[in-house]
């Protein structure tokens, strides 16, 4: 792009914004968001997460760094979306009004590479204003990097939030499992071990669970696994009684003192109620399409054992996105089979996703007559209007209501 057309389109972005002032301010050249270098711990994570853009807001983005002290700036312009370009223009601005000075072109920039070092001054300013070029416009990240301090800004349209999380988020890690001691699998009875089972309270078949042990203070210290066969096996009880508890899918937490007065226990989990629904985070699908990530066999398969453990039920799976955009086909996908080309409406492809979900527990043996589906799409979000990744993250979610 020439450097004539990169200040056409500062210029219109201005014009466009300019009644939005005094309202929400985005992130343009008279209001950019500002950093200090180099960079401190002060510079919280919350700072870096932030979803910016909202979709009239996508052709120019900016930054104003402040020097305190001279240093090395290391930078790097990514796009979130592999179907989206941009460029930079970074500016050593010492006037007083830089975007007066960038229409009239009397203010060129230093430097247009997308990564590299730059030799900061103390008490300068640099503008790092980022265009948007072709694609869909979904946002871009800038690294920046001064001594040992990294900081990674998004700058995130709201309506693609799932490429940005492909691209950045560990969703794994947002909600992680605690470790506790390795489960013991295979218990071998001797004389003086207590015997148990868990079992479902409404069937009263044994069920598997992982017992965990506790200490005085409620601190784990042990888990041991409850087979549907052979339950579990407390070794060589020293005291007449013993804390433990259970957290099981679908079932509520069991957390009690158990007397050992008796040679075999008995643990009732109550499961969920008709009118109840488990939300489910961690059923991933690649971006804009309905095909299910392999992280998220996990998830399904506690929800397989959970429905086989209560098969008089049945199940309504609601599918939810972030919001209610049109989704567009991913380029990158197009010699891929149909379901990895969708087109459509989000709340079609909250259907289709709910549907695959389905086949997937169909297919591990749930009954298709206990399953019905629906796609909510955006109209049912918990946050409207997400402000980082962790809001937006609650709204794509699925949801399973037990209606009978």
């Amino acid at each position: 792009m020439s450097f004539c057309k990169q200040f056409v389109i500062i210029l219109i972005s201005i014009i466009i914004f300019l009644p939005l002032f005094g309202q929400e301010a985005y992130p343009d050249c008279v209001h950019p968001k500002k950093i200090t270098v180099p960079l401190t711990d002060e510079f919280t994570l919350k700072d870096q997460d932030e979803i910016y853009y909202q979709p009239e807001d996508k052709f120019t983005y900016w930054y104003q760094l402040n020097a305190t002290a001279a240093c090395q700036l290391t930078y790097k312009l990514s796009a979130i979306s592999k179907e989206d370009s941009y460029e930079i223009l970074i500016y050593n601005f010492k006037g007083t009004n830089f975007c007066n000075e960038v229409i009239q072109k009397k203010e060129k920039p230093v430097e247009t590479k997308p990564e590299g070092t730059i030799a900061v001054k103390k008490g300068e300013t640099y503008y790092f204003g980022v265009l948007h070029l072709n694609g869909y416009g979904c946002g871009h990240t800038l690294s920046l990097k001064t001594e040992n301090k990294t900081i990674i800004l998004k700058a995130i349209q709201n309506e693609c939030v799932e490429d940005a999380i492909e691209v950045i988020v560990e969703r794994a890690t947002i909600e992680e499992d605690v470790k506790l001691p390795e489960i013991i699998k295979e218990p071998v009875v001797e004389n003086n071990d207590i015997k148990g089972t868990v079992v479902n309270k409404n069937s009263q078949k044994n069920i598997e669970a992982v017992v965990t042990l506790l200490d005085k203070n409620g601190n784990p210290t042990q888990q041991i696994n409850s087979s549907i066969d052979n339950g579990f096996v407390f070794h060589h009880p020293i005291e007449n009684k013993i804390a433990v508890s259970i957290n099981k899918f679908g079932y509520e937490n069991f957390s009690d003192t158990l007397e050992l007065t008796a040679n075999n226990i008995k643990i009732e989990l109550i499961p969920i109620k008709i009118g109840n629904k488990l939300i489910m985070y961690k059923i991933y699908f690649h971006p804009n399409t309905y095909v299910l990530k392999e992280e998220s066999k996990k998830e399904l398969t506690k929800l397989t054992i959970f429905m086989l453990e209560n098969n008089n039920y049945s199940f309504e799976i609601q599918g939810h996105t972030n919001g209610n955009k049109t989704v567009k086909k991913t380029k990158s996908f197009a010699n891929l089979g149909e379901e990895w080309n969708f087109k459509g409406t989000a709340k079609k492809l909250a259907k289709m996703r709910a549907e695959k979900i389905k086949t997937y527990l169909v297919e591990h043996g749930i009954k298709e007559t206990q399953l019905q589906t629906i796609g909510y799409g955006g109209d049912r979000m918990i946050i409207e209007k997400p402000k980082n990744m962790k809001q937006a993250m609650q709204n794509i979610r699925v949801e399973v209501i037990v209606v009978k």
